[in-house]
């Protein structure tokens, strides 16, 4: 319904506070996601289980979750997902619900971008 009362009402106030905050959102989820630390497994931590990794050649504890070895960080990575080009480190145990919100996010600011140059369109 929203969309469509965008799509063909010329009035569409609300999208001078949504896009805004969309953007913020965004802007913050991405800084968080340049700062926090992924979830780099230190050999010193404790855990009752070990796993060896064959590329970093070291034992590591096995923390809950996968771990996995990432080439392109050369780390290894407690939960790991995948290795982010966008925010250019691993997604993995700490920092996949920022992942997730800035993706979120940015899906929707790209929607309303294109609500916008749909609305200009049809006027």
């Amino acid at each position: 319904m929203l969309i469509v009362q965008f799509l063909f009402l010329k009035n569409a106030k609300y999208m001078n506070y949504v896009v805004p905050i969309i953007t913020s959102v965004a802007t913050i989820s991405s800084a968080i996601n340049y700062i926090i630390n992924p979830g780099i497994i230190y050999s010193h931590e404790k855990s009752q289980n070990k796993f060896y990794c064959p590329e970093c050649k070291m034992i590591y504890p096995q923390l809950r979750g996968k771990n996995a070895h990432c080439n392109i960080c050369d780390i290894c990575i407690s939960n790991y997902d995948h290795h982010c080009g966008v925010i250019g480190k691993c997604v993995g145990r700490y920092n996949t619900f920022i992942f997730m919100s800035l993706a979120l996010f940015g899906m929707g600011f790209s929607i309303c971008i294109f609500l916008i140059i749909i609305n200009l369109i049809i006027r």
